[in-house]
């Protein structure tokens, strides 16, 4: 593997659900996860988060995670569309390299990986999290991104000076920001020892503060409206980048009313949302225990939202 390979470009990535067929094992449905990844990849999406938060990883078995990642793989060999495998929250580290030696196989590019959180801030150090991580890339079979989201690894966070030695480390390449918290955001995007010096590339979680993210030197979004709306963000990317910041200031506002949908509903609106939009999937719930039906109530409050950014999407 060449250090070109191990370096995240910037970019807009999708974090896929999984689909499920209409059974009572709520049966993985290949056809429509590929038809889906397909649609992604044709309209300018630099890569997919396959089985992570949003694809339930915690739903799935080990082995499906490998079946829909190579499924994906088989059906986009274009190794320039760049494959992140998920993988549910692990405490063990031989589990999460297992994990990694399973993707790498299935076609994987990369693995993204939780912080560690099940005993919480209190017992958790960041000279743990530091020695977690780096345990794991020593064996990894695939280069690590590390997963910063607090409101799911009950409140464990990494500090700007544990991000400082991870960075250092040349199988972690990156991390997934998904919170809220724009010093952290600015201090490491602007930090051109982490960002230069080494092949680390930090992205926001959170389509809805792309525009001030990319400002302080974050290298993209890995965010869930792209899998509705792949080209208004990859526009709204590109007008950053070109400096239209007007233009781009108008999308972000549009771009963030849809976007507190997911906020509000996650999974089961987004996948809602895809088949009222472009008609991918038949069972629109997750798996027990997220098999629910959308409040519609709720997303009734988006609607209109929904359907601004679709015209968008269309006219691109």
């Amino acid at each position: 593997m060449t250090l070109q390979d191990q370096i995240m470009q910037g970019g807009i990535y999708t974090p896929i659900p999984t689909f499920f067929k209409s059974d009572s094992k709520y049966t993985l449905d290949l056809e429509t996860q590929v038809s889906h990844a397909q649609f992604l990849y044709k309209n300018g999406i630099r890569g997919l988060v396959v089985c992570g938060s949003m694809g339930e990883c915690v739903h799935l078995t080990a082995k499906e995670r490998h079946e829909v990642v190579a499924a994906i793989r088989k059906a986009i060999p274009d190794e320039n569309f760049k494959l992140i495998a998920g993988a549910p929250p692990m405490g063990s580290i031989q589990e999460a390299i297992e994990e990694s030696d399973s993707a790498a196989t299935a076609g994987a590019n990369f693995i993204i990986l939780l912080v560690p959180g099940y005993f919480g801030p209190s017992l958790i150090s960041q000279q743990g999290i530091l020695e977690y991580f780096t345990q794991v890339a020593d064996q990894s079979a695939l280069p690590v991104m590390v997963y910063n989201y607090p409101g799911t690894c009950n409140n464990v966070t990494i500090t700007l000076d544990t991000y400082e030695k991870l960075a250092q480390h040349p199988n972690i390449v990156g991390t997934k920001l998904t919170h809220f918290n724009l010093d952290l955001y600015t201090l490491l995007g602007k930090n051109t020892t982490i960002c230069k010096t080494n092949n680390f590339r930090p992205f926001t979680g959170l389509g809805q503060v792309l525009v001030p993210a990319l400002s302080v030197g974050i290298y993209g979004a890995i965010d869930g409206l792209s899998a509705l709306f792949p080209k208004v963000m990859v526009k709204l990317y590109n007008l950053c980048k070109e400096g239209k910041s007007t233009e781009a200031s108008d999308l972000q506002y549009l771009v963030t009313k849809a976007d507190m949908m997911i906020l509000e509903l996650n999974v089961v609106g987004i996948k809602y949302a895809i088949k009222q939009v472009h008609n991918f999937g038949d069972n629109l719930t997750g798996r027990p225990p997220l098999s629910r039906s959308i409040d519609m109530d709720a997303y009734k409050k988006f609607q209109p939202d929904i359907e601004t950014l679709a015209k968008i999407e269309n006219s691109l």
